[in-house]
């Protein structure tokens, strides 16, 4: 009886752990208001915590740097393009990236999207057949990644950028996402 008792302090434990509400500071960093963000930071948590991974706390820092670029992505048409590899704008982090047009998208609605590929993820390590159609959602989970930071930029057509950078970034070929 003691030992099961055990097992079942453990497990809630382990469950608690794994998601534990982590709360937006009052400024975020960027465009997305603390709610949204608070909304985006959740449903992130939420899907970690599906598979045993440590929830993420938000970073202003990050969600600054993602503004920085939805606004450079908001003023050169809204193509969606992740940041270079090299040069002034070279990533430091992991991304992911959203476009939509038609509805006010926010936070959310990209963190459902990018949530959508997990239907093609296999839990095998990422490789060249296997990335394209599973990174944003694998970078949502990867299990060391710690931090986020969401930002959104209306673009001159109408459209909607949302970006997103993690730290420590993930996707790295390989490596299996949890």
């Amino acid at each position: 009886m003691i030992k099961r008792m055990s097992f079942l302090f453990a497990a809630i434990m382990l469950l608690l752990f794994n998601i534990q509400a982590q709360t937006v500071p009052d400024f975020t960093g960027s465009n997305v208001t603390k709610e949204e963000a608070q909304e985006a930071l959740d449903y992130h948590n939420k899907v970690r915590g599906d598979v045993n991974v440590k929830g993420l706390e938000w970073s202003a820092e990050l969600a600054k740097y993602a503004q920085e670029w939805a606004d450079h992505l908001a003023s050169q048409g809204c193509d969606m393009q992740h940041r270079p590899y090299d040069g002034e704008w070279s990533q430091k982090y992991g991304e992911n990236i959203f476009w939509g047009m038609g509805a006010d998208y926010k936070a959310l609605d990209a963190s459902e999207s990018w949530y959508s590929e997990i239907k093609d993820y296999k839990h095998e390590p990422l490789n060249d057949s296997n990335w394209y159609n599973t990174g944003h959602y694998t970078q949502m989970v990867w299990y060391n990644t710690t931090q986020v930071g969401i930002a959104v930029a209306k673009c001159n057509d109408g459209g909607i950028i949302i970006v997103a950078n993690y730290n420590p970034p993930g996707n790295y070929m390989g490596e299996s996402a949890y």
